[in-house]
C-alpha cells in the first residue's frame, strides 16, 4: 500500500475533522479511508485520532506528526511537479507566521493579492507576537522584524520598519514636550512588551546608538493595544511607523525627539535553508519584495 496515500488520507481527516469528509475530499469511500489511517497508525506503532460516533480528533501524538506530515506531502508535490517540467507553477500548502498587528494592517492583502497570482497554492497565515518555531510547527516562511539571531535560516529583506516616538497633543500639553531622550525618565511611557528592549528605548544621539530605561504604568504585549493606551492619553509610546501612520497624518498623535530617532528595523522573509528550493517559497518571497507595501 503507497504510504503517500496512507499520509493524504491522514491529513484529510485532520483537516475535515471526519472520515466522511476525507473520503469526500479524496473521492474514495469512507471505510477505505479508515483502513488507510489504520495502516498509517500501525506503521507507527501510534494512535493518531481519538474516535467517537460524533466527532474525530488529534492525539497528541497526531498533532505532532500532522505537521511533519503535510511538509512530506508538499515535498513530494513539488518533486513530482519539477520531473513534470511543472515546476514554474508552484502549488501545494504555504503556512506563513507573522507578527499579528503587521500581518493585519500590510501582509493580509498581499497575501490575497499572491493568492489570485498563484491560484494553485493553498495559504495557510498564523499571526502571532510569540515566536514561532519553523520546525516545531511546521512554518514555511516566517515574517520577522529587528535583529536575526538564528544564522540557520535563510532571510530575504522585505522592507524596513521606522521606530517612532509619539504622543497626544493633550498628553503633551500637559507634561512637556521632551528635548533629549534622557527627559524620557521624567515622563510616563506606554511600553509594547513585544519590543525586544522592552523598556530600554533606542535613541541615536551625536551618530552613537544609546538606550534610556524608561518606565509607566502601561504595559501592553501588542502594537495595537499600546497605540489605544496612547491615545487615550496614556504616555509616550515607542511604535512602528505603519501602526501609527494614519493617526500621525491627521494629528491624533504628534512625534517626539525625531532628531533621535533609531535606525529603522528590517522586515525579513525567513526559512530554513533547506526549503531554499521550494517554488512555492521562492514564489512568495520574490512577490513580497516586489508587491509588499514599503510601511512607512
Amino acid at each position: 500500500m503507497d504510504r503517500i496515500d496512507l499520509m493524504r488520507a491522514y491529513v484529510a481527516v485532520a483537516d475535515s475533522g471526519s472520515f466522511v469528509g476525507a473520503a469526500q475530499r479524496l473521492s474514495i469511500t469512507p471505510q477505505l479511508v479508515s483502513k488507510y489511517v489504520r495502516t498509517l497508525e500501525d506503521h507507527l506503532s501510534a494512535q493518531l485520532f481519538i474516535r467517537s460516533t460524533r466527532s474525530v480528533r488529534l492525539t497528541e501524538t497526531g498533532a505532532a506528526y500532522l505537521g511533519k506530515c503535510r511538509q512530506l506531502l508538499d515535498d513530494f508535490e513539488e518533486l513530482t511537479a519539477a520531473v513534470r517540467q511543472d515546476h514554474r507553477a508552484p502549488q501545494g500548502r504555504l503556512t506563513i507566521a507573522a507578527p499579528t498587528t503587521y500581518g493585519e494592517i500590510h501582509l493580509a492583502d498581499a497575501i490575497a493579492e499572491f493568492a489570485l497570482t498563484y491560484p494553485r497554492v493553498e495559504i495557510d497565515l498564523r499571526l502571532s507576537d510569540r515566536y514561532v518555531s519553523l520546525v516545531d510547527e511546521g512554518i514555511d516562511v516566517a515574517i520577522r522584524i529587528g535583529h536575526l539571531d538564528d544564522s540557520s535560516f535563510v532571510a530575504r529583506k522585505l522592507s524596513d520598519a521606522q521606530l517612532v516616538y509619539c504622543a497626544t497633543p493633550h498628553y503633551l500639553d500637559r507634561n512637556g514636550r521632551p528635548q533629549r531622550p534622557e527627559d524620557l525618565t521624567q515622563h510616563s511611557c506606554v511600553i509594547d512588551a513585544n519590543f525586544r528592549a522592552g523598556d530600554r528605548w533606542p535613541f541615536v544621539v551625536e551618530s552613537q546608538d544609546v538606550q534610556i530605561t524608561v518606565s509607566g504604568r502601561l504595559r501592553a504585549n501588542s502594537a495595537s493595544a499600546a497605540r489605544r493606551f496612547a491615545l487615550k492619553n496614556g504616555g509616550i509610546l515607542l511604535c512602528p511607523k505603519y501602526v501609527i501612520a494614519d493617526d500621525l497624518e491627521k494629528g491624533r498623535l504628534l512625534p517626539v525627539l525625531d532628531q533621535h530617532w533609531p535606525q529603522p528595523l528590517g522586515v525579513f522573509a525567513v526559512y530554513l535553508e533547506n526549503r531554499h528550493l521550494s517554488a512555492k517559497i521562492r514564489a512568495f518571497v520574490d512577490f513580497m519584495r516586489q508587491n509588499l507595501r514599503q510601511p512607512n
